[in-house]
């Protein structure tokens, strides 16, 4: 992979649930643990030319993050394609097992477009 190309990592907000600020930094951030431990934890299966180019993301390009919003149909179309997805425990404001964040791993934004260019920023 080029570390050149502009790197980032999309997380789109389930915006049919009307989270507050609080309970969506909540679970980005759960996506985002579980994004990065994955990589970690599959590196021998992903390869170590992965786990360089997300390195290099981290420490070279910096830690471009972008907060899309999309319904709840959305979300699932982005979990069937294999991505991070945070279902609520129901302790809070949501019901258990709504579908709230899903993170796209970090990729050049080029290759993100074909499941983000219908979303809007949250």
């Amino acid at each position: 992979m080029n570390t050149l190309e502009e790197i980032v990592q999309y997380y789109v907000v389930n915006k049919e649930l009307n989270m507050s600020a609080g309970k969506i930094a909540a679970q980005a951030a759960h996506a985002a643990t579980i994004a990065s431990v994955d990589i970690l934890a599959n590196s021998e299966k992903k390869g170590s030319e992965q786990i360089q180019w997300f390195s290099d993301w981290y420490t070279k390009q910096g830690m471009k993050k972008i907060v899309l919003k999309g319904t709840r149909k959305d979300l699932e179309n982005l979990e069937q394609a294999g991505f991070y997805s945070i279902r609520d425990s129901g302790l809070t404001e949501i019901e258990k097992g709504s579908l709230t964040v899903v993170a796209l791993p970090p990729m050049p934004r080029d290759t993100a477009k074909k499941y983000t260019k219908h979303l809007s920023l949250y």
